[in-house]
Parts: structure tokens; sequence; C-alpha cells
């Protein structure tokens, strides 16, 4: 889409809408007539409470029947749900929102979200009189927003003076007895929830809340108990958009509510609260740039509640280090680990796990751009991937435009076989050079790729031989005690591909590498092969076996043409002499601390990606 990140998009999208002039202001209370057609707001809060917002998203505006969906729910709060469903049933009307739409015989209203519905509502949230009523509302705003709310006073004066067909409605609704008491204080109490002052901010901050279950995302509050969240949404979904209801949910399909003031918020479960802001309505009383943008942002990112599956979004990083803290399993020399210990913040990795959606992407987009400010490389590990929904992609293609125009290179591992993901991902990176992007199958030869590329400016050892003395299992050995060793190795050499031993053989031999490179292989599952370790000249493997004596636990391979002196141990202990004894403590000595160097590294890897 050309943006690097949300914001952006969020930015692009109130710029490409904000010349729609269609509509009309709301004239039928008088002093809704006072707002500036041209204010235009836009925000999301996620359900791990980071928030977006551009144009007006702060400009304050009455509530009116976005109010609705929250007294609601503190009905059902209140009065339970069977003495809810009495006197208000949950059917779409199909109707205009001050329709006077009640049940044939019962008088009661189709639905919480029409006027005649909202007004039953409030007269079943606790309070004996207008004031103890609409106290408790406050106070469940509250929790909704993290402050209470003002009352614009002009609003609900003008709505009281010129309510009368809600007086209508009301008095028809008390004749019903679904209004058991006379209507005035109730008629207060909704005129004055509808007269709030919230703004495009706030709306999102309550569609997170439902979005996470009904607790606040910012402050941990919990404003709806959890039973009710998915009653309200549910009436939201059928209901929240009046007679556009059904267009809303086949277009935009998320469970949404909008007011007169020109508001619109709608909920993605599990995921985020979107709210629109702006005066002009069109003929069925929703804003019309609100329904626009709505529209457009869910078919960008495919945020159809029918498409998305429910998930935690929280967890969607596994693991985050970089490559002083984890390294590849090829061994490197003293140089270059001096080198990585320096270098290594440089490249990143963050392992990802569960499903991707719009939601968990966007966590992910943000953590990538924190740890790349202080990172040249990025890997991104889908092992623990399940399915990447429509608008996660999106949100990574962005992600991989952003870096990549940042200078930062991006590797991915584990995606490889997701042929639709990496197709879109090639496209939307264009003419960008992302060569490395797929070229790594999996995580650890990504961090070997990572570090070769930290390497690149040290100059490269000569390719001669690594003799006994340069071995790293030969440090402190003196002349004699080397001319013993070198008595008992035998040279082999190895063509690529060739096993130097397999697992299950009898460890009874240890490998110097003179020249070329090893792997330590372990087999898996459909003929593939882990690598536990690369070794190259001056380094040596085997060496588990001279502490043991057991079977070999993983297969040795030449990566090149590789040239060993092989240790016979049996070998090693028949030779006789003081040099021999003084060399058999030293190599073993060697050995041990090597162990504890890869056990200490093993520890810190374990602490770093445990669950």
């Amino acid at each position: 889409m050309g943006v690097h990140s949300f914001l952006n998009y969020l930015e692009a999208v109130h710029a490409d809408y904000a010349g729609i002039d269609t509509g009309a202001v709301a004239s039928y209370i008088p002093e809704l007539t006072k707002a500036d057609p041209a204010w235009f707001g836009i925000a999301l809060v996620t359900v791990d409470g980071h928030v977006y917002q551009a144009g007006d998203s702060r400009q304050p505006f009455t509530i009116q029947s976005i109010s609705k969906a929250i007294t609601y729910g503190l009905a059902l709060e209140d009065s339970g749900i069977e003495a809810v469903l009495r006197k208000v049933d949950v059917e779409p009307s199909g109707e205009a929102f001050n329709s006077i739409s009640l049940e044939p015989g019962t008088g009661r209203p189709r639905n919480p979200m029409i006027n005649a519905g909202a007004i039953a509502t409030v007269a079943l949230v606790e309070g004996d009189t207008a004031e103890a009523k609409f106290a408790r509302m406050l106070d469940c705003y509250n929790r909704y927003l993290g402050r209470r709310p003002e009352l614009d006073t002009e609003v609900y004066q003008s709505e009281k003076a010129t309510g009368h067909r809600n007086r209508a409605i009301a008095w028809l609704l008390h004749n019903h007895d679904i209004l058991e008491r006379a209507p005035d204080d109730v008629l207060d109490v909704y005129f004055r929830q509808c007269s709030l002052l919230v703004t495009c901010r706030d709306l999102a901050l309550m569609g997170a809340t439902l979005a996470n279950d009904g607790v606040n995302p910012i402050t941990g509050v919990r404003a709806l108990k959890s039973p009710y969240v998915a009653k309200v949404l549910s009436v939201m979904m059928s209901c929240g958009m009046y007679d556009y209801s059904g267009a809303w949910m086949y277009e935009v399909g998320m469970p949404a509510k909008s007011g007169v003031g020109g508001g619109i918020v709608a909920v993605l479960p599990g995921q985020f609260g979107l709210a629109v802001f702006s005066p002009k309505l069109d003929d069925r009383g929703n804003s019309a740039r609100g329904i626009a943008v709505c529209r457009r942002i869910s078919t960008d990112y495919g945020l159809h509640t029918l498409h998305t599956g429910s998930v935690s979004v929280a967890s969607v990083v596994h693991a985050a280090y970089d490559a002083t803290q984890v390294s590849s399993k090829r061994a490197r020399n003293s140089a270059q680990l001096a080198a990585l210990a320096e270098r290594g913040r440089r490249a990143a990795v963050l392992e990802l796990q569960g499903d991707l959606v719009f939601a968990s992407a966007e966590i992910l987009m943000r953590e990538a751009l924190r740890v790349t400010e202080a990172a040249d490389y990025l890997v991104l590990d889908f092992a623990r991937v399940g399915v990447i929904h429509e608008g996660a992609r999106t949100l990574l293609a962005s992600l991989l435009t952003c870096l990549y125009d940042q200078g930062r290179t991006v590797l991915m591992t584990g995606i490889s076989n997701r042929y639709m993901v990496v197709r879109g991902l090639k496209a939307a990176l264009g003419e960008r050079n992302a060569a490395a992007l797929f070229a790594c199958e999996d995580l650890d030869h990504a961090l070997e790729w990572c570090e070769d590329q930290l390497l690149a400016d040290l100059e490269s050892a000569p390719d001669v031989e690594s003799p006994l003395a340069v071995q790293v299992f030969c440090a402190g050995f003196e002349a004699d005690e080397l001319a013993v060793l070198d008595a008992l190795v035998t040279r082999q050499s190895y063509a690529p591909g060739v096993r130097l031993c397999r697992e299950g053989d009898a460890a009874d031999t240890l490998f110097f590498i003179v020249r070329g490179e090893v792997s330590v292989r372990v087999p898996l599952a459909y003929q593939r092969e882990g690598r536990l370790s690369t070794v190259g000249a001056g380094s040596a493997v085997g060496e588990m076996g001279m502490l043991d004596r057991g079977r070999r636990s993983a297969d040795i391979v030449a990566d090149t043409e590789v040239t060993c002196l092989v240790l016979d141990y049996h070998r090693l202990e028949s030779a006789e002499g003081a040099a021999a004894a003084s060399m058999r403590l030293k190599l073993v000595t060697n050995i041990a601390r090597g162990l504890n160097r890869k056990l200490r590294q093993a520890t810190l890897e374990i602490k770093l990606l445990r669950n």
C-alpha cells in the first residue's frame, strides 16, 4: 500500500477521505447543528493498549446513540439477562433509530439499539432516582475511559426541550408496563446519557475494552463482566447500525454502533476497537465519512469478523534476542568471537508464534521497528506460526517496505512453504534488493548469515592447514607433549558429503580438523537433518566420547574437502611416559573447558528461549 506503518496508513486514509462532502449535520436536535462539518478523526486502540489516531481524534462531541451499547451492558449486569429480555428483545428492526418499533401484544421494543429499546434499558439500570441512575452510568464510563465524561448541558437541554417523539415512545412503553413507573426520570437519564462528551479516541478505547473481553486495555480495569460482553457485541452486530445493519455486516463485518453526533465505533473481538468521527450524516443517520473509512480499513486488511479466528495476540513474540545472546551453530575462532561480542547487537531475532491476525501483526510491527533502531539485520522466524491472515500479510508487507527503505535487511525463516504469503511479500518489495529475505530455510542458518555479514571486514584466515600446535584442544601443550600426540594420530581425508562417523557408532575417536569444515547433524522426520554445529580447521569434534566412551549421538559429515588427524582413544590410553600422562591430562582439561563453555551458552539460550 506504499505506507511504512499503520499510523502512516491511518493518516493516508484520513487524507483520502477528508474531501468527502456528502450528507448533512443532524438538525433535529438544534444544538447539534453547531458541529463543524469539517471535523474528521480516526482512532484505533489495540487490545494491548496501543493507540493510533489521525485528524480530529481529540475533538469532543456528544456520544448520542453509541451510549446505548454501554447502557445495555450495564443493564445486563444490574438486572440479569432474563429480566432484560422480558423488557427488550434482540431482533433487528430494519427501521430507523427513532422508529416506534414494538412487539405486537407485549409492547416490547425490538432491540436495545433503537430509541424505544434504549429508553427501556435505562429503566433497568440500578437506581431509584434519575440522579442515582446517572451516577451509576458515570461510574461505568469511568471504567471504560479511565475518567468520568462531562455532560454537554446545552445539548442535554436541547434534547430535553425537543424530544417529543421520545416522550411519546416512553409513554407507550409505560402503557405496556415496559416502563413500570412514570417515564419522566427515565427520559431525563436517557437525554443525559446521549449528551455525554467523548472523543474519537474515547470511542476507540471503549471498543477496545469490549474487544478485550470487557477489560480496559490501558488501565486494566474491568468495565463489563465477561458473560455480558458477547451479548452486547451480538446486538451491536445485528442492530447497531439501524436499517443499515445488514449491509454493514456484509461490507464491513464488525460489531458496531453509530450515533447522530457523527461517531461510529467498531469492534474486532480479541484485536481492537476502531472509531471514526465526522458529523455529516447519511440518510440513515450514520456518519458518511465513518461508513466509508470503516469499509476501506476492513477491506484493506481483511477484517471481516467471519474471516478472522479468535486468537490470543499478546504473545505473538515467542522470543527476542540478538547475536550476542544466541549464536549460530557455526564454530568461530577467537578473533571472530571477539568481533561478534562487540557487533552482535546489530543482528536481532524475533521468534513468532500462534496465528497472525491484524492485531498480532501490529504488535510484531511495533516490536520489529523497535529492535531495528539498533540493528541492521532482523530475522523473523515463522516456524511456530499457524495461519497468517490477510490483515497480517498486509501489515507484514508494510513492515518490510519500511525496513528496507531504512536500509535494514530482513530474513524470514520457516515460511518458504507459504507460497501465497511469499509471493505477496516479494511483490510488495518490488524492485528493492531483498535477495536475502527468503535465502535461509531455518533460523540457525539465518543467524550464521547475519554473523557472516558482521564479520565480512575481518581478514580471512589463509587456506593453510591447522596443525596440532594451533588446535583449540591442544592449548598449553609443550613440545614433547605435541610430539607424543602427533605420533598417536592418523591422517584421514574425506570428500564433501562423506560421514566421518554415524549416530550409534562407537565413540572411540577424536577428529582434529586440519583443513575444511564438518557439521554435526541429527536425523529429523521426513528425511531431513538438523545441524547441531559446524566446525572448521583448528577445532575438533567427537570429544564427548573421550569422557563416556559410549555411542555417537549424531552424525559428523564433511561439508567440504576435509583433512583430519584422527586420535584413537585406545592408543591414547596405552601411551606411556611422563609426557604422555601430562598430555592426556591437558587434553581432558581443555575438552572439559570447551564443554563447560557450551553448557554455559546453552543455559543462556534456554533462559532466553523458554516458553
